[in-house]
């Protein structure tokens, strides 16, 4: 059975820590986050005791209560979108392609070093044999920081965005968009804080005013695209710059 959503979501509304949860039940936190991920399921002593933590009917733990709503019962979930970041995930939606001013910075920085340790090969032409040694060798180490600079940035931003298993869960309405990381609170979106969206090959990127940018995975999102144009008709045509490189 898909149980893990429900146990996630219960636990959100209760707002207990993975941690506490595994405590209470005497387990590891990796075996509650393997559950609310479906890598795993809970045995039936543990599905009891998570009934009996969240305070709630093992039916409706495990999904069988048809009385249970969404949290929002005056409107009707569109799409549903979950997911939990791996390491292909991270790349492929976030270094595919340029995404951020702060890719564009290191990108700069990369050039800058390859333009300086040009300019000093150059100047070696100009002077003496020993000041062209230092200007040689601050040349080549000018041009193995900048070759470094942009896989070890990513190598990094993976390794910190998979230390932990975060679990992404985006819920589309026909007024507002209800975004939650595992590690921190639900936000209310609005449509109209929309700047624009970009369909790219594995994913769609909404980009919000308030500095967020949700990924949507192209597999769980049929006729998203439509949907989203529909409702940020006057600035889909906004796209960055580097969209057209």
């Amino acid at each position: 059975m898909d149980y893990g959503n429900r146990i996630y979501e219960l636990r959100k509304e209760k707002d207990l820590s993975q941690e506490k949860v595994a405590l209470v039940l005497e387990v590891s936190r990796q075996s509650i986050s393997l559950w609310e991920t479906n890598q795993a399921s809970p045995s039936m002593d543990n599905l009891i005791a998570l009934a009996k933590l969240f305070n709630v009917s093992l039916d409706k733990l495990v999904g069988l209560d048809k009385s249970v709503e969404t949290s929002n019962t005056s409107e009707k979930i569109l799409y549903t979108i979950s997911y939990q970041d791996d390491q292909k995930s991270v790349y492929r939606r976030e270094y595919n392609y340029i995404s951020s001013s702060k890719d564009l910075m290191y990108c700069f920085i990369s050039l800058f070093l390859l333009i300086f340790a040009l300019a000093l090969f150059l100047s070696v032409l100009k002077v003496n044999l020993e000041v062209a040694r230092v200007l040689l060798i601050i040349g080549f180490v000018s041009i193995l920081i900048s070759e470094l600079i942009t896989p070890l940035r990513i190598y990094l931003n993976i390794k910190k965005k998979t230390r932990i298993n975060i679990r992404y869960k985006i819920d589309l309405y026909d007024t507002n968009i209800k975004y939650t990381k595992s590690n921190s609170n639900k936000e209310e979106i609005d449509y109209k804080l929309i700047d624009y969206f970009v369909e790219h090959r594995d994913y769609i990127l909404i980009y919000v005013m308030k500095g967020i940018t949700l990924y949507i995975p192209k597999k769980d999102s049929e006729g998203l695209t439509d949907f989203l144009s529909s409702k940020v008709e006057e600035r889909n045509r906004k796209k960055p710059f580097w969209y057209n490189i």
